[in-house]
């Protein structure tokens, strides 16, 4: 199993320098994460608040690939509703080529209303533009499009996307997929499956298995599929620590909850709860990954046991202290890595 790191911290001020301090700490995460066994770096896709700085995930992906040569960089996921597809292929063939092939493209429908609106885009056309955007981009990324004419995106010339990417036919694509429908989609195309940070290793069981049957019906099988999924962390035998971690997942949950439900954030303030629901804590308490370093390995092996392949580990979420966060994060890789 591999052990990737995603980035995607709630930022309680907006204000530019405190943007500029996280990405510095970013950085030198990055660095600091090249010599310890970790597999790659994973960024996510938002706009308009500080529920995560990383409007411009592709960016943040150059500078990580240039401060640590040893780590894969991948995007967790895209929105790819909200990107043209050609520029988006071209963005990828130099950030591929840039990073010598380490890149993997994560992609999702996305899910925050205000998102869709601030981009002139309808949420609830977001499945039509999606398949279709992923359908064209593969096919750009792959060699020579001669044209393409769909509801959403048209190709009026032949085109060939330069630099190509080094990684041939095409760097790995990972699709965020929990729906039957939207593993079909993944299935029929060869893409790798991202499941939810929060699901049970008995529902991640029943989503691979899924994964197999639709594989199986398609005639695709599933050699080379891989299975990922994300998951909150903590590493540590500090009960108090814990609790505050548990409460801390569950304050992003209530946030992104309240993002899905349409709420709009104020001069890019996120919608923070002032009170932590106490059913959201209980779960976050249940789903975190989280104890000690053997404790770690143990729930570690669990996954692997259900058909994950890749973790990709988030140390810093909702308003969880740095110093919280950082010690959590070297335990793992001092105790716990390698796997």
């Amino acid at each position: 199993m591999r052990i990737g790191i995603t980035y995607l911290s709630v930022s309680p001020t907006v204000d530019r320098e405190s943007a500029r301090q996280k990405y510095r700490e970013f950085l030198r995460q990055v660095e600091w994460a090249g010599g310890h066994d970790f597999a790659g770096i994973w960024i996510t896709e938002h706009h308009f608040s500080g529920y995560s700085l990383s409007a411009s995930p592709l960016l943040l992906l150059t500078r990580a690939a240039a401060a640590a040569s040893t780590l894969r960089i991948g995007t967790g996921i895209l929105v790819l509703p909200l990107w043209d597809p050609v520029r988006l292929a071209a963005d990828l063939g130099t950030l591929d080529t840039l990073s010598d092939g380490r890149l993997d493209i994560g992609i999702g429908r996305g899910y925050q209303p205000h998102e869709f609106q601030g981009f002139g885009r309808a949420l609830d056309t977001s499945r039509e533009r999606f398949e279709e955007a992923a359908d064209l981009l593969v096919r750009l990324l792959e060699g020579p499009v001669d044209s393409y004419a769909g509801a959403y995106h048209c190709v009026d010339a032949p085109v060939t996307v330069l630099p190509r990417p080094v990684q041939t036919p095409r760097p790995p694509v990972w699709l965020a997929a929990v729906s039957h429908e939207s593993m079909r989609f993944a299935v029929r195309r060869g893409f790798h499956l991202l499941g939810l940070a929060l699901a049970t290793p008995a529902e991640l069981a029943q989503q691979w298995r899924t994964a197999q049957d639709l594989a199986a019906a398609e005639n695709t099988g599933t050699e080379g599929l891989e299975y990922g999924v994300n998951r909150f962390v903590y590493c540590g035998t500090d009960p108090d620590a814990r609790r505050a971690a548990a409460r801390e997942v569950a304050r992003q949950i209530q946030t992104s909850r309240a993002l899905a439900q349409g709420a709009v954030p104020d001069g890019g303030l996120p919608p923070l709860p002032t009170r932590v629901d106490p059913a959201d804590e209980a779960l976050a308490a249940e789903r975190l990954l989280a104890g000690s370093p053997d404790e770690i390995r143990k729930q570690l092996a669990e996954l692997a046991d259900v058909g994950v392949t890749q973790v990709n580990a988030a140390f810093e979420y909702g308003a969880l202290p740095a110093e919280t966060a950082h010690a959590s994060l070297r335990l793992f890789a001092k105790e716990v890595l390698p796997l």
